[in-house]
């Protein structure tokens, strides 16, 4: 329900930001960008620049699937703080985006206020175990933009040995490649495409 509601309110601060002539406005929110499924974030996107008279918008879903897509995901394993509810949520758009979700897991989290405190060593052992039940995924997400592990980004890949999509770092990298941005900011192989 929160989530729902979140999603709702996005064209109330796309009105307010559309006046302070901003190049995009950015909906940083995973599960709250594909809450209803596939194509909501393609929904939102528009909506959003209807509502602020911005020309180019973005949200974290739709960051993560380009990022996915820019690394050649094929086979996921996928680590959230999320319930299994919302994983279950997740997985389908992911699914319905063109991945094969070979595993979902999350920390169980229901309450927003939860997700900053998840540590990236939470992660990283849940990441661990997920990658180690499948070893044939080609690529890791990391899933919430309420997450603090962006640092530990360049760690992971070289222990895991594989492309680590988040989503913070999915939607800074979308939204300055939208801008022409090609900074390589270290944060990640796909800095790098």
């Amino acid at each position: 329900k929160g989530l729902d509601e979140m999603s709702r309110r996005v064209m109330d601060g796309a009105k307010l930001l559309g006046s302070a002539g901003m190049d995009i406005i950015v909906f940083p929110c995973t599960t709250g960008s594909l809450i209803r499924g596939y194509g909501y974030d393609q929904q939102l996107i528009e909506e959003i620049k209807a509502a602020s008279g911005v020309k180019k918008a973005m949200t974290t879903s739709t960051a993560i699937v380009r990022a996915m897509k820019a690394v050649g995901a094929k086979k996921l394993v996928v680590t959230t703080p999320y319930s299994a509810e919302v994983d279950q949520v997740e997985k389908k758009f992911l699914e319905d985006s063109g991945f094969e979700v070979l595993d979902i897991k999350g920390l169980g989290y229901t309450d927003p206020l939860c997700m900053p405190r998840v540590t990236p060593d939470m992660m990283y052992n849940l990441t661990k175990q997920v990658l180690e039940e499948h070893p044939e995924a080609d690529t890791i997400f990391i899933s919430c933009t309420g997450l603090g592990i962006i640092d530990a980004i360049p760690m992971m890949e070289q222990d895991f040995g594989r492309p680590v999509i988040t989503s913070n770092q999915a939607t800074w990298w979308a939204t300055l490649r939208e801008l022409g941005i090609r900074d390589d900011l270290g944060l990640g192989k796909i800095f790098q495409l």
